[in-house]
């Protein structure tokens, strides 16, 4: 009976044993995930420090240019630097770099060049947002949005505040109208609303006045004119240089632009003098009559003053 329950006893503590191994098989087995992960791990870390290691600056040379600095990793020209981003990254002899931080620096350098041609191009005078982009395109620069938002920024370029001081010089430097101002300022990049708000500089006696300056000066340039081609003349000037056609019907009406009728006689005498000779090589006396009347009446010459003419020539000849 006692053997018996010895073996029974014994059976019993047989399932506790594989209880036991399971377990402690287990046990290795996360231990040995554990000891890979770590291996992995340290492997990965020894990985990056390699290829941080690949990258290295053996040399920082200074340009010609002022506060500009060329950068040598690994023995080859890898990019250049001003002075500021020199020493806010230490860029020393020695320094690891990774390739995301070289690529960093390449297009931080490109932004900060880009910065600063567009200022250099500011320098002589204003710009607009347009011919800004199109400086920097033309030089090839790709970083253009971020150095047009910085500009902004600092209040460099403004092109309502372009608008108003463009259409402010040009209209008492140039004495150009309103239309011809417009059409300039659209050119530039700038829009309708932009535009409206910088012709509110341009009040309509400044426009009556530059366009009164204009037919003087116009009117003393037409000599041995008809008094109608004068006008047209005049007239076309104004409309040319961009003024209304308001500004241009009430400027003409307050100035008197008629020669007297002596010196207009004048002019018809010398235009007349030159197209009678040259018609009166191929034509006889009336188709030289003809045409001479013609060509002074259409130059604008009131017919009085051609008859006049003609009757002297015949007279004379």
């Amino acid at each position: 009976m006692s053997r018996k329950k010895e073996s029974e006893n014994g059976y019993k503590s047989l399932p506790n044993l594989i209880e036991l191994g399971s377990s402690r098989k287990e046990e290795i087995q996360d231990q040995k995930k554990s000891s890979a992960a770590e291996d992995t791990e340290k492997t990965e870390t020894l990985d990056k420090k390699r290829r941080r290691s690949e990258f290295v600056i053996t040399r920082v040379q200074a340009q010609k240019a002022k506060n500009r600095f060329n950068i040598y990793v690994n023995d080859v020209y890898s990019f250049a630097v001003d002075d500021s981003m020199l020493v806010k990254y230490r860029l020393i002899k020695g320094k690891e770099l990774d390739k995301d931080m070289i690529e960093e620096l390449k297009e931080k350098e490109e932004m900060s060049k880009a910065y600063q041609a567009a200022l250099h191009y500011l320098n002589f005078k204003m710009r607009t947002e347009k011919e800004i982009r199109e400086y920097l395109i033309k030089k090839e620069y790709t970083a253009i949005e971020p150095v047009i938002e910085r500009l902004k920024e600092h209040r460099l370029i403004n092109d309502r505040e372009y608008a108003k001081s463009y259409v402010r010089t040009t209209w008492q430097l140039k004495a150009e109208g309103p239309k011809k101002i417009e059409r300039s300022l659209y050119e530039k990049g700038l829009t309708a609303s932009e535009i409206a708000y910088g012709l509110e500089e341009y009040a309509v006696e400044n426009q009556l006045e530059n366009a009164e300056k204009l037919i003087e000066k116009t009117f003393k340039k037409q000599r041995n004119k008809s008094n109608r081609e004068i006008e047209q003349k005049i007239r076309q000037q104004l409309i040319v240089k961009g003024f209304e056609r308001e500004i241009i019907t009430q400027v003409m009406e307050e100035i008197s632009l008629e020669q007297t009728e002596e010196d207009e006689y004048d002019a018809l005498v010398k235009q007349g003098e030159k197209a009678y000779r040259r018609y009166a090589r191929k034509h006889d006396n009336y188709n030289t009559r003809h045409k001479t009347k013609t060509f002074l009446y259409q130059k604008g010459y009131p017919l009085d003053l051609i008859e006049e003419f003609l009757s002297e020539k015949e007279e004379k000849s």
